[in-house]
């Protein structure tokens, strides 16, 4: 039946975007996690990775893109957070679509 594909499609999606939200609550972990190493945060710096070199930079610039990183993951996080509701909506519907068209067809 296409309702059963569609309600499994929308399940599927779900578990999708809950992964890419578990990923993002570890990275932004991660992110704390750095920001705690920097320490004190005033003029002194440190070596950052850029692709295979090390740059010296200050412990502030980088705290800063590591909050806006946190940042960004967070609304990342809320967005999908938001889908993922929308397709649980989605798909109880369908499912109860699915129900009624058994119940119709006496399955």
């Amino acid at each position: 039946m296409d309702l059963e594909k569609d309600v499994m499609s929308t399940l599927a999606k779900v578990k999708q975007y809950e992964g890419s939200m578990t990923q993002l609550k570890r990275n932004i972990q991660k992110c704390q996690i750095t920001l705690k190493e920097l320490g004190s945060i005033n003029e002194q710096k440190t070596y950052q990775p850029v692709g295979k070199c090390f740059i010296l930079k200050p412990k502030k610039d980088i705290a800063d893109e590591v909050v806006e990183i946190i940042k960004s993951h967070e609304k990342d996080i809320d967005e999908y957070e938001k889908v993922r509701q929308h397709l649980i909506t989605k798909g109880k519907e369908k499912e109860t679509q699915l129900q009624e068209a058994m119940k119709a067809l006496k399955i």
